[in-house]
């Protein structure tokens, strides 16, 4: 096993108009609590946030391997819609977890988990702009800022990145210790 897994994440943001403050403030707060953060896109390029923000990936999408991660952490924004149907990222979030990993996903990055066919039953939030596609995955939506149900985490949006990232950090350093 990868010496990273015990205390890193992988995020995943699209290659345009991720969201800025749904990125920052989440990896800040992981970071502060002693978790490395990876970034990852489908491009080499760098890829750049709603309001501005840039990029450089660290990892390629198809590098991802869930063994070197403790979860995977999926970026929302407008871009984020263009990946819901992304075979490859599909594949690569049902690896993360198969092998019980933390799957956690804000904002309209929900959708790329119901894509992924893993919400059938479970608690989730998201974007409102999303809630009738998230319904039709068979999730049970809720209008709180953050839902956790087993090892899926997801949030609403920009308004909930900061306790997204205080409840992600929790979860992973309990898994540590």
């Amino acid at each position: 096993m990868n010496k990273n897994s015990n205390n890193s994440v992988i995020f995943f943001i699209p290659e345009n108009k991720f969201h800025d403050l749904e990125f920052l403030i989440t990896k800040s707060i992981l970071e502060k609590n002693n978790i490395k953060v990876f970034i990852s896109s489908e491009s080499r390029n760098l890829s750049t946030g709603h309001f501005g923000l840039r990029v450089k990936p660290d990892v390629y999408l198809y590098n991802i391997h869930p063994e070197n991660f403790k979860a995977i952490v999926l970026i929302g924004g407008a871009g984020t819609r263009n990946y819901w149907k992304n075979d490859l990222l599909i594949k690569v979030v049902k690896n993360f977890h198969f092998k019980k990993k933390i799957v956690a996903a804000i904002c309209s990055a929900v959708g790329i988990l119901a894509s992924a066919e893993l919400l059938k039953g479970k608690k989730v939030t998201c974007y409102s702009n999303d809630v009738e596609t998230i319904k039709s995955s068979g999730a049970l939506i809720t209008q709180n800022l953050i839902e956790v149900d087993n090892n899926i985490i997801t949030a609403s949006g920009p308004e909930a990145a900061e306790l997204f990232g205080k409840v992600l950090s929790e979860i992973i350093n309990k898994e540590l210790r």
